[in-house]
Formats: C-alpha cells, structure tokens, sequence
C-alpha cells in the first residue's frame, strides 16, 4: 500500500507539473496574440501593406502588425465579419451581402493599375486598339507596334481580379474581350511579377506599387499612369484599398495602426510606393 501511495502521490506531481506547464503556455499564447495584428484579405495591395506594416513595427516595439499572403477581398470580409480577424484587406467595394455584416469600410489608398511590359520591350506608349488586339492575340509581335522584332507574351489575371475589374469598368471593349489562347494565367499579384521576369517581352497588367525595376508601366493613348495624372482624372485605371473591421471589435493595436496609416508618416510610406494616400480617415 505504502509503495502505490508513492506511485500515486509522483503521478499527482506530475500531473500537476504538467496543469501548470499548459497554463503556463496558454496564458503566454494568449498574451502574444493580443501583441499581434493579422491584416487578412486582398493580394492587391499585400506589398505595400507589408511596407506600413514595417514602418509601423520599427516605431512601435512590442506590438507587431502582420500581413500574411492573400486569401482575396471575399474571404478577407467573410473572416472579419465572422469574427475571426479584427482587420481585413480589400480591393473592391462590398456587395450588398456584405454590407449586411455590419462592417465599417475605410478607403485608405488609390492605386493606378498599370498596363507593364519585361525588361527587353521597348515600346513605352500603345492605344487602346493596340492594347486590345495584342491581348486577343491579333498582335504577337512587337515589331507590329514599333518595338524591336520580339514574340509578345501576354499576361493576364483571372475573372473577378481587382485589378482585371478596374480595366474592364472604365475600358468596355475589354469586358468581352476573347484572350490569346497563349495568354499566362497568374492569381497572385506576386505571380505577375514572377512572369514579368521569367518573360522578358512580355505584356501584363498589375497596380503600380507592385511595379519593381523589371517591369516598365506603359502610357496609354499618351497618358501615363502617374500619380500626378490620377490626381487630375486624366488617368482613369485606378484602384481602391480599404480596411474593414466592425467598430465594436476593434481594439487599441488596431486603432493605433490605423491612425499610424493615415499619419504624415503613413501618408509618406504610401506616396514613395507608386500609391496615392487619401486625405483624411
């Protein structure tokens, strides 16, 4: 008896150890998410949301803002209206559906979506027609538009992209348009410019702050995609971001990391990578 006792009484200690162990753990689980903040939701403006994200980071230790890979502006809604996230990434308006789920939608940046081409193209300026045809596979050739003799690779993103979207609302001749059966599919705005480099006499078409030192954004009729020509409506291909959250979920990190966006700071990050910032929140 004496000998099970003992037995029984380790047991009780090991049992114990091992309580205070997991309590232990899920308080400083607990603790670490509160010091978290996931921004889920559009691919479109995943890179310069990584960029506020370290501006922010570097001038507030101890709390720390994340923007984890794309799952697209619907899913980005349906987890912040489920409660899943506090903060969510989108590309697009909400759909009336959407609306229903009691989210504040908080437009924080415009950014033109450029028409680009690779590294070896050196066409700068194309028209509309031009642009429609090359993308209907009519051209293959940039020698047909005044480039060197080089095989046209077009580049597309799929149905229901935003930034696809922009250019099929403001260029109808688009909305029907029959793709090159050479086309390149990607769905992911890091996947485009993956292609750009792999194809350097390529076609495509993503936002400007995704726009790196391989990928060259073109004019369109003479109009080039420039802030400065956004600003004064003669560029027409833009896109919206802006955060949702519901009000009464939103907690101090969250809030901080807004105002931090919409700060002369914030305002600065957006400016210097190819996007607008808007004025006020």
């Amino acid at each position: 008896m004496k000998t099970g006792g003992k037995t029984w009484t380790k047991k009780c200690t090991v049992l114990c150890g091992l309580a205070i162990v997991i309590s232990l753990w899920t308080a400083c689980t607990r603790n670490s998410h509160k010091e978290t903040l996931e921004i889920v939701g559009t691919g479109a403006c995943e890179e310069l949301l990584k960029k506020l994200a370290d501006a922010y980071n570097q001038t507030n230790p101890g709390y720390k803002v994340i923007v984890p890979p794309s799952i697209g502006s619907g899913r980005g809604i349906k987890t912040v209206g489920s409660d899943e996230y506090i903060l969510g990434r989108v590309a697009r308006p909400l759909k009336e559906d959407e609306a229903e789920l009691g989210l504040s939608y908080v437009v924080f940046a415009s950014d033109p979506v450029v028409f680009a081409t690779g590294n070896k193209v050196d066409v700068t300026s194309l028209t509309e027609q031009q642009l429609l045809d090359i993308f209907s596979g009519k051209i293959t050739d940039w020698r047909e538009v005044g480039g060197t003799n080089n095989p046209i690779r077009v580049l597309v993103r799929e149905e229901g992209d935003s930034s696809r979207s922009v250019i099929e609302s403001k260029i109808e001749s688009f909305r029907d348009i029959k793709l090159s059966e050479q086309a390149k599919m990607a769905y992911h705005d890091y996947e485009m410019v993956e292609l750009f480099e792999k194809y350097q006499t390529a076609i495509g078409y993503l936002t400007n702050s995704s726009v790196n030192s391989n990928i060259h954004p073109i004019s369109i009729d003479g109009i080039a995609p420039t802030l400065e020509n956004v600003s004064q409506g003669r560029y027409p291909l833009v896109c919206e971001y802006a955060f949702v959250y519901k009000e009464s979920r939103l907690n101090d990190q969250a809030g901080k990391f807004l105002d931090f966006v919409f700060s002369e700071h914030g305002k600065r990050v957006l400016d210097s990578n190819g996007a607008m910032h808007i004025t006020g929140q």
